[in-house]
């Protein structure tokens, strides 16, 4: 609605909001994946720092807190995935719509995702905080790692509506075409959880002392500094999409429509939920050093992971734009030149973990029994690097065209498929080496079968595969 605005107002200012979106349609595939992508990694990087610097703080906490956080890793990313599904679904629904020029359907489908993860937020929230001790139980917790795991965790598990909003508004305003504001908002939430986080934790000034806790509350505070910043945005004329009250009615058809394409990444981190109990509970049964190493694992590789999640983040809306105006050799293009980033990255996130292991490991906890358990075993993890990080980029093209299935399969293939099992078979057989190897191994497996669905896609698609495609030729001026 452009309440005050006259008519050639109102259309000077839908022409202007909507020329975001079509630049996906024209603009270069680098220059679309710098402005689409750099934000998101930024977003992204600040978004992990969360999790790295209460890893930090933890440390400094005493080791049974590092340990805490890594049992606390699994139900944490089941709680994300509450949000992710949504928002992946929702912008991969927007970005098509985008494109075929349906803007009736791009507002109700930006409406439809907000009342679609409250639905599923908040009976989350009541389920989970029933079952939390429990829970943390059955993922390796007991005694004082219990105490503090389920102090940090209540407070997360209060706040999964408040925390995980911002994720999906973000998403809204990244699709729309307007990724810088959506980073903004997410570097302005990290940098206030940094700020808060030892504030709260060791109670700093005027600040009390509670401890773990503190980390989770410092987080929360961040964030709703940066849903704040979204929906004043989302709310206001500036923004592409135009709300109507009648468009937040629960629509079943619309709610199928996201799930079918963000189910994949819920199912993705749910599987990975999955995967870290069993690390965890392995883990434990080698003693509180080797389930603390675990948790500082999982923190580092998902930092440095970042960078192809945020990849993959701007890739989504322009091969869903493109897709949906029938330009496929745009969208081909994107996912190859998205991927050739995701892999160069990987291999200079393998080094550096090569290099400096020992400073890595150190920024956590100094403990000499810690370090030697965590030093050797990241050199293993870092193999995977090389895999993992562009399987997850190239895991967006089928949910940024809209196949249900194939993005489902391509998610959880590495986390599911393939490292569930060797989690259970090779620690078995090779100790506590067996359960670092089984990541760099699942890792490699999982790429093989996405590089294979792509092959396939492409060719059925008929999708050149080029790092460039040619531009069209100019229209001919001869006249007759």
């Amino acid at each position: 609605m452009n309440r005050g605005k006259s008519p050639d107002e109102s259309k000077t200012l839908d022409r202007g909001r909507l020329q975001r979106a079509e630049s996906m349609g024209r603009d270069s595939i680098w220059k679309l994946l710098i402005r689409f992508s750099g934000p998101a990694i930024v977003a992204q990087i600040v978004f992990a720092s969360y999790n790295l610097v209460d890893g930090v703080f933890a440390g400094r906490l005493g080791t049974s807190a590092l340990a805490a956080l890594a049992v606390s890793n699994p139900l944490m990313a089941i709680y994300i995935a509450i949000a992710m599904g949504v928002a992946v679904g929702a912008a991969s629904l927007i970005a098509r719509r985008l494109g075929a020029g349906d803007r009736e359907g791009v507002n109700r489908a930006a409406a439809g995702s907000i009342t679609t993860f409250l639905m599923v937020a908040i009976p989350a929230t009541a389920v989970f905080l029933v079952t939390l001790q429990p829970l943390l139980r059955a993922f390796g917790a007991s005694g004082e790692v219990l105490t503090l795991a389920t102090d940090y965790m209540l407070v997360e598990t209060w706040c999964i509506v408040l925390n995980f909003f911002l994720v999906i508004l973000a998403e809204l305003v990244r699709t729309e075409g307007n990724p810088l504001l959506a980073s903004s908002a997410s570097i302005v939430s990290g940098v206030m959880n940094c700020i808060f986080d030892p504030l709260l934790a060791f109670g700093w000034g005027p600040f009390p002392r509670i401890g773990i806790a503190g980390l989770a509350v410092a987080t929360s505070v961040g964030r709703v500094i940066g849903i704040a910043l979204l929906v004043y945005w989302l709310f206001s004329k500036r923004s592409i999409y135009q709300f109507k009250l009648s468009y937040f009615k629960p629509d079943f058809r619309l709610i199928k429509e996201i799930y079918r394409v963000g189910s994949s990444m819920t199912l993705r981190m749910i599987g990975g939920s999955i995967s870290q109990i069993i690390a965890s509970v392995t883990a434990a049964g080698f003693g509180v050093m080797a389930l603390a190493t675990v948790g500082v694992h999982f923190r580092a590789v998902a930092f440095a992971m970042t960078i192809c999640m945020g990849l993959g983040q701007g890739m989504l809306p322009v091969i869903g734009y493109n897709y949906g105006a029938g330009k496929k050799e745009r969208a081909g293009e994107a996912l190859i030149k998205a991927g050739g980033a995701a892999m160069a990255w990987g291999i200079i996130c393998w080094a550096v973990f090569s290099l400096i292991k020992t400073q890595i490991m150190s920024l956590f906890n100094t403990d000499l029994e810690f370090l030697d358990i965590a030093i050797p075993s990241l050199q293993i993890f870092a193999w995977g690097l090389f895999f993992s990080g562009p399987q997850i980029t190239l895991g967006y093209f089928f949910q940024g065209i809209g196949k249900g299935l194939e993005s489902i399969i391509t998610a959880v293939s590495r986390q599911v498929i393939f490292l569930i099992p060797f989690l259970l078979i090779l620690p078995r057989v090779m100790g506590l080496t067996g359960l670092w190897a089984a990541y760099p191994v699942s890792d490699f497996l999982g790429f093989a079968l996405t590089i294979g669905f792509l092959i396939y896609e492409f060719r059925q698609q008929r999708i050149p595969f080029r790092f460039r495609n040619p531009k069209p030729a100019p229209a001919s001026t001869v006249s007759h």
